[in-house]
Parts: structure tokens; C-alpha cells; sequence
């Protein structure tokens, strides 16, 4: 009886894992597999159950003090009743027999795939995709070796024309304190201490007096840890992926920033006060910061040209950033935005919008006047119509409407005359026979010299 009964449990878990796809990125590949391109639309978001899933299937199998260190990049797709529909993962692993690691890691994520499933009510199926490492991981430096440059701390110290040094690469060096040999070089411009160990930092930018570029990403540095004297020679800073949660005081010690960068930082406080004494800056990155909301203060940056707000969680964008009429790159692709700002026409100066991999079913009509703009990316959207407010956009050079639901080719895309470039994949109507059916038109836009893509 109990053979019995451990035959049907065998059989019942292999008939569950036979309906998962867990593959490696080679063999995706291989499959020539793509989410776009699947029946269900899979909503791009960060999941606990499913980082748990994929956490414990890789614990159980990699030492977290692995050495050579292991990287794993997992893609894990779960449909709308809480179980795993795919799972493609790629391992980063020097030193190692990666056929016989990939053997493991799949053995263990079919064990683990079996006895899961998600313990959210889910409206949409989703996915979730994930790195994780484990171990000291082996990362090749990048640094420029010239004659106006140091790289290491001993070079540094025994370099003897300190005048004539620009830049200082002390990046990946496992830093956790700054080394004071820096001040020795009163005219660098470019200070890099990207990758290192740094819990906390203070620079005194009256003894770097032309410095223009900090980069200190990769750190551990906090709001608080980060302490920048007032200065007016600071122009780029680079605090991506620290452990900030809010715009640090530090930016704003520096008078005349015009590059501010906090992309992959938890950006939990971020609130309207947050963007005071930052007019001076021209190009702001929120990318991947797990924003819900952008708070409407962001209209005090009165002088921003570029935003990147790609991959956060934002519904919706703020009426007052309209206000911001020196902009002229918007990037808030992959959120989940259902909606553009209704007075899109006072971004005057707009010249490229990336909002591919939304929610977007139509355009305000206010879009219409955008007569600057030379790059529209609508791609992955839910456009069963083709905007109409797309055809009064003379200035037009590049459209993608990519992977919407447009049943019928956008015949009217031929009368807009600058165009250079349209995207129009993963559409229904490209399920035909696109070049027979729509010859008279494809005719017209090859005639214009204009490269389709369907």
C-alpha cells in the first residue's frame, strides 16, 4: 500500500513540474522564447513569495560563503492562479563546470517549484526577475590608465607630479574608509570610489577644488553618512545603488550640480520638500527606486532636462510635472501608468518619450502639440486604437507600438513625413500576412525611405 501511495505522489509531483518551463537562458534561447511574444501579458513587478521561492531553492545548494562567488539572474513567471508558469535563470560563475552548477540549480528549483505557490490573491499574473549572489564575487576593474590618472593607492602615494593628475580610480578596492592621499591632488576633476565598502563618507571639496564628477556608487552610504562640503565645482554625482532613501543633503551643498544620479536606491522618503535647492540640476535618475509615487515637488527642479523614472511602480505622474518646460527626455517606461498628464503640451521642449511597458490605452489630447518631439516609444502598452494624436506630431523621426492590441496596420502612419523608423511587432494584425495585405502601404513608408519593423 505504501509503494502504492508513493507511486501516485511521485506521479502527481511530475505532472505538476511538467507543466513549468524551468530552463536556462541557453536553452530559452534556444526555444526561441520571449514574454512579449506569450498569449498572457505577464505584469513586470517585485514579489516576496516569489523571491522566498527562488532564495530558498538557491540556499539550499550554493554556500553563501562560496569562493570563486556565484551570481544567478532568475526570471520567474506565475500566472493568475498562484503557481509558476516559467522559471530562466543564468548563472555568472567563474571557475566552475557550469553544465554540471546548471544541473543543480535545476534539480533544485523543480523541488522547491512543486511545493509552491503563491500566497498573494492575484489580480494579473506577473514577473519577477531577481539577482542574487553569493560568496566574494570576481569583478574585473575599469579603469582608464593614463598619464593624468592613478589607480591604486600605492601609485597615489608614491606619484611625484601631483599637479598633473585629473582623474583618481579608486573603484573596487574593498575601501571602507576614504583614503586621505586624494588631497594630494589638488587639481583632480574625476574621483571614482565606485564598489568599495563605504558605510560612511566626508569629503572636504575645499581641498578638491576642480573636482566635477563623484561617483561613489555601490556603497553602503545613507542620507546621513554622506557628507560633501559646500561647493560650487561639483557638476556629476553618482549615489547609485547605496542605501539611500531620500535626496541626501550632500546634493545640495553642491551650488552648481547639474547630473544627479540615485537609480537603484530604496527612495521610500522621497516627499515634495525633498527637492529643494536642486534648480541647478539638468539630469535626474530615479531608475529601478520602487517609486509608488512622484511626489509633485519635483516641479521645483525648474532647469531639468532629462528624467529617468524607468522601472518603478508609479499609476500615475504628477499634473506639476508639466511645469517643467526646459524637458526634453522623459523616460518612465515599465511602471504601471494607465494615464499621461493631461497638459502634456507645456513640455514644449520634449524631444524623446520612452513609455513602452505600461498600461497606456490612449493619449491625452493635449499630446497632440508635442511638436518637438522626435523619438515616441508606446511599445507593450494596451492600444487597441492607434492614437490619432500621433499624426499631428511633424517632427516625428521614431515610433514604436510594438506588442499592443492593434487589430488592423496603422494606415495613417505613411502621412507623417519625417519619419524614419516604426516599430510595429507583436501586434495582432502582424499575425497576417503582413506584406500582402498591407502592400500598398508598406510600399508608401519604403518609398519615404522609412525602415518598418513588423
Amino acid at each position: 500500500m505504501k509503494i502504492v501511495l508513493l507511486f501516485i505522489l511521485t506521479l502527481l509531483t511530475h505532472l505538476v513540474t511538467a507543466q513549468v518551463h524551468i530552463w536556462t537562458q541557453e536553452e530559452a534561447q534556444k526555444a526561441k522564447f520571449h514574454v512579449d511574444m506569450l498569449p498572457i501579458t505577464y505584469e513586470e513587478r517585485s514579489s516576496d513569495d516569489a523571491i522566498d521561492l527562488v532564495q530558498k531553492s538557491l540556499d539550499i545548494v550554493v554556500p553563501k560563503d562560496v569562493n570563486p562567488g556565484i551570481s544567478v539572474i532568475t526570471q520567474i513567471l506565475v500566472n493568475q492562479q498562484g503557481s509558476v508558469d516559467y522559471i530562466i535563470f543564468h548563472t555568472e560563475a567563474k571557475g566552475y563546470n557550469n553544465d554540471s552548477l546548471n544541473q543543480v540549480l535545476k534539480k533544485s528549483f523543480v523541488q522547491h517549484v512543486s511545493e509552491w505557490k503563491s500566497v498573494e490573491k492575484l489580480q494579473k499574473p506577473f514577473r519577477s526577475i531577481m539577482l542574487m549572489k553569493f560568496g566574494k564575487q570576481i569583478v574585473k576593474r575599469q579603469v582608464r590608465q593614463t598619464d593624468s590618472s592613478v589607480v591604486n593607492i600605492e601609485t597615489a602615494l608614491a606619484y611625484k607630479d601631483s599637479l598633473k593628475i585629473k582623474r583618481i580610480f579608486f573603484n573596487q578596492l574593498e575601501l571602507k574608509t576614504l583614503p586621505t592621499v586624494i588631497y594630494r591632488f589638488p587639481n583632480i576633476e574625476e574621483l571614482y570610489l565606485s564598489a568599495n565598502e563605504l558605510n560612511e563618507l566626508k569629503i572636504d571639496l575645499k581641498r578638491l577644488p576642480r573636482l566635477k564628477q563623484l561617483h561613489v556608487d555601490g556603497n553602503r552610504l545613507t542620507n546621513r553618512s554622506l557628507v560633501l562640503t559646500k561647493n560650487k565645482s561639483l557638476e556629476l554625482l553618482n549615489l547609485k545603488s547605496n542605501k539611500f532613501t531620500n535626496i541626501p543633503a550632500a546634493a545640495k551643498a553642491c551650488k552648481n550640480l547639474s547630473s544627479l544620479w540615485l537609480g537603484g536606491n530604496k527612495l521610500t522618503d522621497l516627499s515634495n520638500r525633498s527637492f529643494r535647492k536642486l534648480k541647478t540640476v539638468q539630469d535626474l535618475n530615479f531608475y529601478k527606486s520602487e517609486l509608488a509615487v512622484l511626489p509633485k515637488g519635483i516641479k521645483k527642479m525648474k532647469n531639468l532636462g532629462v528624467l529617468d523614472l524607468y522601472y518603478n511602480q508609479l499609476e500615475t505622474l504628477p499634473a506639476s510635472l508639466t511645469k517643467l518646460k526646459y524637458l526634453t527626455q522623459l523616460a518612465v517606461s515599465n511602471n504601471q501608468l494607465k494615464e499621461l498628464p493631461e497638459q502634456m503640451d507645456k513640455l514644449a521642449n520634449l524631444n524623446t518619450l520612452y513609455a513602452h511597458h505600461n498600461k497606456l490605452s490612449k493619449l491625452p489630447q493635449s499630446a497632440a502639440k508635442l511638436k518637438n518631439l522626435n523619438i515616441l516609444d508606446l511599445g507593450y502598452n494596451w492600444f487597441y486604437n492607434f492614437p490619432p494624436e500621433i499624426m499631428a506630431l511633424d517632427s516625428l523621426h521614431e515610433l514604436d507600438i510594438s506588442g499592443n492590441n492593434l487589430p488592423e496596420f496603422p494606415s495613417t502612419v505613411v502621412q507623417l513625413k519625417k519619419l524614419d523608423k516604426v516599430y510595429l511587432r507583436g501586434n495582432p494584425f502582424t499575425e497576417q500576412d503582413v506584406e500582402k495585405k498591407y502592400a500598398s502601404q508598406l510600399k508608401t513608408l519604403k518609398g519615404n525611405k522609412v525602415e518598418v519593423f513588423y
